[in-house]
């Protein structure tokens, strides 16, 4: 097998170069429930019209933000008649039509909602069974654990069911993959679970770890971020991270990645730190979150080649394994949560300071404007970019 990857060629670091045009919540007041607060965002969305979708994982809520950062509306399981407070939205996309999906890892669902984030319906249903017993018949459509989320324009859903104490084997992580596609019956939209391309799919078997996803501007291509490689996965001694490409009708291997470089069908170097995380494509370009690097990553969509990247990682803050006292400040995760810790004071947006950044998203507004969005996780804020001004460095 020969794998097509990235060609050679020296990235332009736009950190310096290209500032943010402002953060969401606009006043912003740290990690926090408040309404200018956010607590772990994971997901982000921009819709047409220049207002903003945003998962915030640890308030268990759906918030929308106008075009200049005010909070519009706010969703709870209380809103979607679930008992079950921790809901924990996680992935969030939109199709052709508008409409909004997000999917409900604490639940077991997706929920659908209009574009004034109003809500349409469930899809899927909670279950709770074996890897080994996941695709059986009597099994279709359920999910455990829904995170990375991405829906086609004509309104078919792709999600990645990550129940890691379910799906882990041999301590090698994986995932559950379904497609539910959108349908009519009696003049009403349904979603029906895809048997055939859980069937043809080759996606489980290439990935092992995988959240961020995103689809071609043709409809054709299905790409995903791989977190935690294995050795296995194409001689990758390295572990190096990296996008792959698959069929979207399909969901066969294309033969191609993203982020490394390959020899004699082996990875052997790559451009991300450790993980990937958000990733989105542009028209000729394609966007990939580098969480533990701080950074967005830019490829040409088509040569693969590496074109550049903007932010830096953030000084005040470290991961929830790690310690890191500066100033007599402990600035890891649960010293934010606590409010011990306050890194948005310190890191600055307009330096692109980045804490552990996720989900990201990038469209052509109604008004034919061009729009970046970077959730800034730690920092508890979400990052606002002009398109024109980043692309105009690759054009």
């Amino acid at each position: 097998m020969t794998i097509s990857c990235s060609e050679n060629q020296t990235p332009t670091d736009l950190t310096t170069l290209v500032q943010p045009f402002g953060i969401i919540p606009s006043s912003q007041n740290g990690y926090g429930g408040g309404l200018d607060q956010l607590a772990q965002p994971d997901d982000v969305e921009i819709l047409s019209n220049g207002s903003f979708v945003v998962t915030d994982v640890d308030n268990n809520r759906i918030q929308l933000f106008s075009s200049d950062g005010s909070l519009l509306k706010s969703v709870s399981a209380k809103h979607l008649q679930l008992p079950n407070q921790n809901i924990i939205p996680t992935g969030v996309a939109t199709d052709g039509d508008g409409f909004i999906y997000v999917s409900l890892e604490g639940v077991g669902r997706i929920a659908r909602f209009t574009s004034e984030l109003i809500f349409d319906q469930f899809i899927g249903r909670p279950c709770s069974v074996s890897a080994e017993n996941y695709y059986r018949t009597e099994n279709d459509g359920c999910l455990i654990s829904p995170q990375g989320l991405i829906v086609a324009k004509n309104g078919d859903v792709y999600v990645i069911d990550m129940a890691k104490n379910v799906f882990m084997k041999n301590e090698v992580r994986n995932f559950g993959f379904r497609k539910f596609y959108q349908s009519t019956k009696s003049n009403k939209t349904v979603y029906l679970y895809d048997r055939g391309f859980a069937q043809s799919q080759e996606i489980t078997t290439i990935m092992r770890k995988s959240e961020g996803m995103t689809i071609s501007p043709d409809q054709k291509t299905l790409y995903l971020a791989e977190e935690k490689p294995q050795k296995s996965q194409f001689g990758n001694l390295k572990k190096m991270r990296y996008i792959a490409a698959f069929d979207l009708e399909t969901g066969r291997f294309l033969n191609r990645l993203f982020g490394v470089s390959v020899k004699n069908d082996s990875i052997v170097e790559g451009v991300f730190k450790k993980a990937v995380e958000g990733i989105s494509v542009f028209e000729k370009y394609l966007f990939a979150v580098d969480e533990k690097g701080g950074k967005v990553v830019v490829f040409d969509l088509r040569s693969g080649s590496h074109l550049g990247s903007i932010g830096r990682l953030a000084y005040y803050y470290c991961n929830k394994e790690s310690d890191c006292v500066i100033d007599g400040v402990n600035y890891n995760e649960q010293n934010i949560i606590a409010g011990r810790a306050m890194p948005h004071l310190k890191n600055d947006w307009r330096k692109n300071e980045m804490a552990s950044p996720d989900g990201i998203s990038a469209i052509t507004l109604d008004d034919g404007s061009r729009i970046l969005a970077v959730v800034d996780q730690w920092n508890s804020r979400i990052l606002l970019y002009d398109l024109s001004k980043i692309l105009r460095n690759f054009d």
